[in-house]
């Protein structure tokens, strides 16, 4: 399963994506977690120090990652024609969440053998002027399409605040995407906006809409009315969390109140996996999207070749 959090900035999206990694180690299985937000809260909520050599969008890396996943697929002139949509083909190599994967030994921190955390990277001073963190997303893009999970393996993703998965494929990625809502107007109108851009790409019954920060009845009633459909699940002021956060400790499931809300997300991911046909049908579209773009043509000539037959 893949699963990504976003939402507004501080509704505590890394924050439960931390608890849910925590919460699947518990339970026992494989769990690649991805912090792909400018902020890179959560390797450190996972504990993980991170550095601008060990990330995924260092130059190095991105030719590395991606000269290896290339393998000996003749669609792609060379890993220098990876674009974000780039999808596997014949001879590539894809990433599994075996400890031994050689992606995983040279760019993740493990936690332990079965728990393993990639952080995509932040603004760097090379980057100042010359640059958006669009660009930086496009090396998790090709992870992420090229990933062989096993029936119990989890990928569980931070994402940016806001919209920005709409900007390439990221939206057409994971099984579940979880908006974490807050009950203020700021971070509802944000929620409300990622479900029209959702569904404007085909992806609206992949979300989950999550409550966090809920004080009262009053705070639920609220986001209720203002989504227009009850949340998933509902987290409420945490005050054991907090206090475990300002000791610097990493957050655990066992810091809630109540930890049902975590079952509840794993439960309502497993009922819904996205099927292979309908995910390649939507890469499909996005990949001759992007192909159309001037500087992709520019730059990498016509990527349309990239692509294999159709699935009929």
């Amino acid at each position: 399963m893949k699963i990504a959090f976003t939402g507004k900035g501080g509704s505590g999206k890394s924050t439960l994506a931390a608890l849910l990694v925590a919460h699947l180690r518990v339970a026992g299985h494989r769990v690649l977690a991805i912090d792909a937000d400018v902020n890179v809260h959560l390797a450190l909520l996972l504990g993980v120090t991170v550095s601008a050599d060990g990330a995924l969008s260092n130059p190095a890396n991105t030719r590395r990652v991606r000269e290896h996943l290339l393998g000996t697929n003749p669609l792609v002139a060379g890993a220098e024609h990876f674009v974000p949509t780039t999808p596997p083909g014949p001879g590539s190599r894809l990433v599994t969440l075996d400890e031994n994967d050689p992606i995983l030994v040279a760019h993740a921190e493990t936690l332990d053998p079965r728990t393993h955390v990639m952080h995509v990277g932040t603004y760097e001073a090379r980057d100042i002027g010359a640059g958006c963190y669009h660009g930086h997303l496009a090396i998790l893009e090709n992870l992420l399409s090229h990933l062989d999970l096993g029936a119990d393996d989890w990928v569980v993703c931070d994402m940016v605040a806001g919209t920005d998965a709409f900007a390439n494929s990221l939206h057409a990625q994971f099984d579940v995407i979880v908006v974490v809502a807050e009950p203020t107007p700021e971070s509802v109108s944000v929620a409300v906006r990622y479900r029209e851009l959702a569904a404007a790409a085909g992806v609206g019954d992949v979300l989950a809409m999550v409550g966090n920060k809920v004080a009262d009845q009053a705070d639920l009633d609220y986001l209720v009315r203002e989504l227009g459909e009850a949340p998933l699940a509902v987290l409420t002021t945490q005050a054991g969390l907090r206090r475990a956060r300002q000791a610097g400790t990493p957050p655990r499931p066992a810091d809630l109140d109540d930890a049902s809300a975590l079952a509840c997300i794993v439960s309502h991911a497993r009922s819904r996996p996205m099927n292979d046909q309908r995910r390649e049908a939507l890469m499909r579209t996005l990949h001759l999207r992007i192909a159309a773009k001037g500087w992709v043509r520019s730059a990498h000539g016509d990527v349309t070749t990239q692509l294999g037959p159709a699935r009929v």
